[in-house]
């Protein structure tokens, strides 16, 4: 540079990104549009991090079928209970639940006629064989084990082939309203310890008090050193909310739920379906 000069850098940005409804039309899959947005961000530097409840195995699939397993992207899954680099191939982050806690929860649910399951590794792990399991299993691409108790089956390896449990499911194959006094039940015992949300209608999550979409925004925003106005986080439902309130510009898109609509920065003009991630990466991202 010739003596008087400044090069000004722009700074690295993070966009934060829901999966269903949101990067993903309704036929599950990302657009060639959006492909082309997100490839240009990562060109220019910036970090795409695709922010789910799905367990990372189903994730990391999706990642692999798009190229996203490189420098530059990162997964976070179980609504923030762990956190990957798919640059470096590893997790930089997990937060588990108590066995104890889990069983708790998987019991009430069984009383009530609901479905409910944990995680192992890359194994959806539950005491009973539910079409709600089989179901849940068949779309995220995962295997299933039926264990008698899971306080036995977390406890016979000590963590060395079964992980931990970093979140617990519950489906109801009744009305929301159910789902919604059972999670009123739940809180006299796991307020202040567990971490609850609707990532559907039909599908109460349980997990790590920081395991939320709101928390990964400000851990990775520290871990990178990028200032929180300069992270981006859009979604479209209850359980996207924690990272539209944390980010410094939090998106709702255009067929995001009511609530998610009414805490957010900017609601999209197009729709899931409709390249609604180009244009929050145009106008926040590159713009």
């Amino acid at each position: 540079l010739r003596e008087g000069l400044i090069l000004y850098l722009p700074a690295m940005k993070i966009l934060f990104t829901d999966l269903d409804g949101t990067l993903l039309t309704d036929d599950k899959r990302i657009s060639e549009t959006d492909m082309r947005s997100i490839r240009a961000m990562i060109d220019a530097g910036h970090k795409f991090v695709m922010t789910t409840g799905r367990p990372l195995t189903s994730v990391k699939q999706l990642a692999e079928q798009y190229g996203f397993l490189e420098p530059g992207f990162f997964l976070v899954s179980f609504n923030g209970g762990l956190i990957y680099d798919c640059g470096e191939k590893k997790p930089i982050l997990t937060r588990y639940i108590p066995v104890d806690e889990v069983k708790a929860i998987m019991d009430a649910a069984h009383v009530r006629g609901m479905h409910a399951h944990t995680y192992s590794g890359d194994l959806v792990v539950s005491e009973y064989e539910t079409e709600q399991l089989k179901t849940y299993c068949r779309l995220m691409k995962m295997d299933y084990v039926v264990v008698k108790d899971i306080r036995d089956y977390y406890g016979e390896f000590v963590n060395v082939v079964v992980k931990p449990p970093i979140k617990v499911n519950i489906i109801t194959p009744f009305e929301h309203s159910g789902l919604v006094d059972f999670r009123t039940e739940m809180r006299k015992t796991t307020e202040g310890k567990l971490f609850d949300v609707f990532s559907k209608p039909e599908m109460l999550e349980f997990s790590h008090m920081q395991s939320n979409k709101g928390a990964a925004v400000r851990f990775m925003a520290d871990f990178y050193k990028v200032g929180i106005e300069d992270t981006t986080a859009v979604g479209d439902e209850e359980n996207d909310c924690p990272m539209i309130e944390a980010a410094g510009t939090g998106v709702a898109m255009a067929n995001a739920s009511q609530v998610a609509k009414d805490i957010a920065d900017y609601v999209t003009v197009n729709d899931n379906n409709h390249a609604g991630i180009t244009e929050v990466i145009e106008k926040f991202v590159l713009g």
